[in-house]
């Protein structure tokens, strides 16, 4: 089975992926395995004190199994630490073979200083934050600012404010769901409306019944 690999590293938001996971969890018969990897199986803290075990190490994962890359934000500096050159790496070369890519909130600035950002439509927690700190930027004319998220050529990115719009763009391009109950999903977790919650539930039984 495909894997969607969401990479985990020390101060990773914890806000970030919920909304994908709960989605994600909500499958009858899911499509692809969901894991967890990072750089060694020690336990990873999160900014908010959690600690998670990762379920695969990086070179444990095989290429050619991984069907999605999710990149989770944390400190700005973290992301552009020598130490992530090993999952950035990674994300250029899926990209590559148009394997999906999903970044937000910090992880942009990883993904921008490999040149990930110069020919896609983008956008960050702010511009600044890329052509501040990544010097070798050069998409700013591709930036989408005041967006909270952005899809584009198999790269999806993401401010810290962006995590529910980010999710269903994985959502759609993974064809997790049907368009029509994804659309339902985030209707309900973006207005509250119970009655787009149960048109999703509806719908995603009736799918696997079909």
């Amino acid at each position: 089975m495909k894997k969607i690999c969401m990479y985990l590293m020390n101060g990773m938001a914890d806000h970030e992926h919920g909304y994908l996971l709960i989605a994600l969890s909500s499958q009858i018969k899911p499509k692809y395995e969901f894991c967890t990897v990072a750089l060694t199986k020690e336990p990873i803290v999160t900014m908010g004190g959690l600690k998670i075990i990762p379920d695969y190490v990086l070179n444990e994962i095989n290429k050619d199994d991984i069907i999605a890359l999710i990149l989770i934000g944390a400190d700005i500096q973290l992301w552009l630490n020598k130490e992530q050159e090993t999952i950035l790496n990674l994300a250029v070369e899926l990209l590559k073979r148009n394997i999906l890519v999903a970044g937000i909130c910090g992880a942009t600035l990883g993904l921008a200083s490999k040149g990930l950002l110069d020919e896609r439509i983008h956008t960050s927690n702010i511009e600044f934050l890329l052509t501040n700190f990544v010097k070798s930027y050069k998409g700013i004319k591709n930036y989408k600012n005041d967006v909270v998220a952005v899809s584009d050529k198999n790269l999806i990115t993401a401010s810290s404010a962006g995590s529910l719009l980010w999710a269903k763009y994985i959502l759609e391009n993974l064809e997790i769901f049907s368009k029509t109950a994804i659309e339902s999903w985030y209707k309900y977790y973006n207005l509250g409306i119970s009655k787009y919650y149960i048109e999703f539930m509806e719908k995603i039984s009736k799918e696997e019944d079909s």
